[in-house]
């Protein structure tokens, strides 16, 4: 696959990560793994072989000593933006397949195959089919298309109304046993395929979703956040949404919180990050404190972002969805949404298809809980956009990771839950810090050093300590269709780029006052922050988009947004799409604005109230 530039790869590889305390140096088995995967992803093989041939055929890296290797991928990474990505995917990519490997994983005490050996399926999992196994049409009350914070509850309290619901889903319906908390097989298996969840710009963003029964509920760090007050009100009063005031929204938010059992982390799934970030806020006065998680039972096992191994974090797929299968609800996984069928400007039900079978749903509603990514590319398919702006108004919640070393604290982000504190002293003005614990695989990537002093930090890797920056935005993205996929658009706007710059650096000081001998900041051409003063200098440049390392949107909204005013948005204070009846979406689309908090529970709420509005018009 790769010919030639196997040599090129080895050559990096070997200049890049220098024998560790608990790790070998970059070898040929890393080449042969690589190349494993290039294989069996002939794209991603494709793009891995145009990279290394860009390096090989200017530089001619293979055949110039380690030092000379290591000074070249240096300039590479502070030159123009094709070489400096060129670069970076290079070493994201080796770094990780180095570290993603079971003999490394164990020496840094993580467990490799984290999935119960034995496994009982519980019984209501009869109710889970595929499309191809009905040979007539569905007949139903509701056809719920999607099982995530929306989909999965509308879904559960319709069934637990008494009315007849099919939950159609794309993906799989994977159970504990599949979670094993190993990255790579966690991406192909559980998130939706790569060409879904990058957005392209004034920079490259990451949306990551989920594809499988729960959607991203099951694929997330648990964390739990009721709308902030402040937004609520702003919906009320500036967007006339008066039934999701604070008053109004409290009874759904609290049950919600009874079913998913919202609780306070504990300090045993905090970890040593708590120390850190309490030395490093009180001389700023910054408040601090454990986050809420629908996780009461978790052992920490830091793999949440890759399904949980234990089913103690309780998303939809463990929750919500048996609660509705055991009302008598039936899941059809595997089962792909073809079209909404409309007849005289009333939604009728649904067709779908699973293995090339095609197969009619009657249903007195359709209800599309695709995701805020997805949900607009259904609507356009189907030639629904009333007023225009279906895909429109998309909000990610920018998000990048700050990292720090410390000589002489034990840290241990990847033995803890990797998202299970936050400081929230400039959440007001749309910065929200949250813990992000990473995996050894996942932090040599964030690593931002090569050569020695790589593989120094990563010897000692129990000493690193990480923490995000979240943004609250305003609306400056799209989704456009492309037959079954979408076409995402996002534009950093100068106001984030200033929120994001202020966080990095906030976070940097609070690592700093913290003891830190190195932080490191999410920004190119820095490599880290070792004083007050390099801090202060930073602080007086000007950045653009492209000066962030790869951001992340963990949290897409408004694709679908809810309004008063058919014109500018898609669906009514019930859900209902303007100008078709019986039609409802029901999930992160129709959150009118950016909340500037992880989304699941307004998500889920939402969805607890919109079960009401429709059961209303199904009885």
């Amino acid at each position: 696959m790769l010919g030639k530039y196997k040599k090129t790869l080895f050559s990096i590889l070997e200049a890049v990560i220098p024998e560790g305390k608990k790790f070998p140096k970059g070898n040929s088995d890393d080449v042969e793994r690589i190349e494993q995967f290039a294989k069996q992803n002939k794209a991603f093989g494709i793009i891995l072989k145009i990279l290394l041939l860009a390096i090989e055929e200017t530089e001619k890296i293979f055949s110039k000593p380690i030092n000379e290797r290591i000074e070249i991928l240096k300039k590479w990474q502070k030159s123009n933006i094709i070489m400096k990505a060129i670069v970076e995917v290079i070493l994201a990519m080796v770094k990780f397949s180095h570290f993603y490997e079971k003999n490394v994983y164990e020496n840094f005490g993580c467990v490799w195959d984290k999935a119960p050996k034995f496994y009982q399926k519980p019984r209501y999992m009869i109710q889970v089919k595929t499309a191809d196994q009905f040979s007539e049409d569905i007949e139903c009350e509701a056809a719920v298309v999607g099982s995530g914070a929306g989909g999965g509850v509308v879904a559960k309290e319709l069934a637990d109304k008494g009315i007849a619901v099919v939950i159609v889903e794309e993906g799989k319906y994977f159970t504990r046993d599949h979670f094993n908390g190993q990255a790579i097989e966690a991406f192909r298996k559980f998130y939706s395929p790569i060409h879904r969840m990058i957005a392209f710009g004034n920079g490259v963003f990451v949306i990551p979703s989920g594809r499988l029964v729960g959607g991203s509920t099951a694929i997330n760090t648990g964390t739990c956040w009721r709308t902030p007050e402040w937004i609520l009100e702003r919906w009320e009063k500036e967007l006339g949404l008066k039934e999701l005031s604070p008053k109004n929204m409290e009874k759904y938010f609290e049950k919600v919180e009874s079913i998913i059992r919202v609780q306070e982390a504990s300090d045993r799934v905090i970890g040593g990050i708590k120390e850190v970030i309490r030395r490093g806020c009180e001389p700023l006065g910054f408040r601090h404190y454990p986050l809420k998680r629908n996780a009461p039972d978790c052992d920490a096992q830091g793999v949440c972002n890759f399904g949980c191994p234990t089913d103690a974090r309780l998303s939809t797929n463990i929750s919500y969805i048996p609660k509705a299968l055991e009302r008598g609800a039936i899941l059809l996984e595997k089962t792909k949404l073809e079209r909404i069928i409309i007849e005289n400007g009333k939604a009728k039900g649904i067709i779908v298809s699973s293995n090339n079978k095609k197969v009619k749903i009657n249903s007195k509603v359709v209800i599309i809980s695709c995701g805020s990514i997805m949900t607009p590319v259904v609507l356009m398919k189907n030639k629904i956009n009333p007023s225009g702006q279906v895909g429109k108004n998309l909000t990610i919640h920018p998000s990048l990771n700050v990292g720090a070393f410390f000589e002489n604290d034990i840290i241990d982000p990847h033995k803890y839950a990797p998202q299970a504190y936050c400081i929230d002293s400039l959440h007001r003005e749309g910065i929200l810090f949250l813990h992000a614990g990473l995996q050894p695989d996942a932090g040599a990537v964030a690593i931002p050093y090569i050569g020695d002093m790589f593989s120094k930090i990563m010897s000692e890797y129990e000493k690193t300590a990480w923490f995000g920056v979240l943004v609250e935005d305003r609306p400056s993205g799209m989704v456009k269709a492309l037959g079954d996929n979408p076409i995402i658009f996002y534009w950093l706007g100068k106001r984030e780029i200033e929120l994001l710059k202020k966080g990095i650096i906030t976070m940097a000081k609070i690592f700093l006052h913290a003891g830190a001998k190195y932080v490191f900041p999410p920004i190119r051409r820095i490599d880290d922050i070792k004083s007050f003063a390099e801090l202060e200098s930073l602080s007086t440049k000007s950045l653009s988009a492209t000066d962030f390392k790869i951001i992340v949107g963990f949290h897409p909204l408004g694709t679908c947004r809810m309004g008063i005013d058919p014109r500018n948005s898609v669906v009514d204070q019930n859900h209902k799409v303007h100008g078709i009846d019986n039609l409802f979406v029901c999930d992160g689309s129709v959150v009118p604005t950016a909340i500037g908090v992880n989304p699941q529970e307004t998500i889920m709420a939402l969805a607890t109230r919109a079960a009401e509005k429709i059961a209303e018009i199904i009885t």
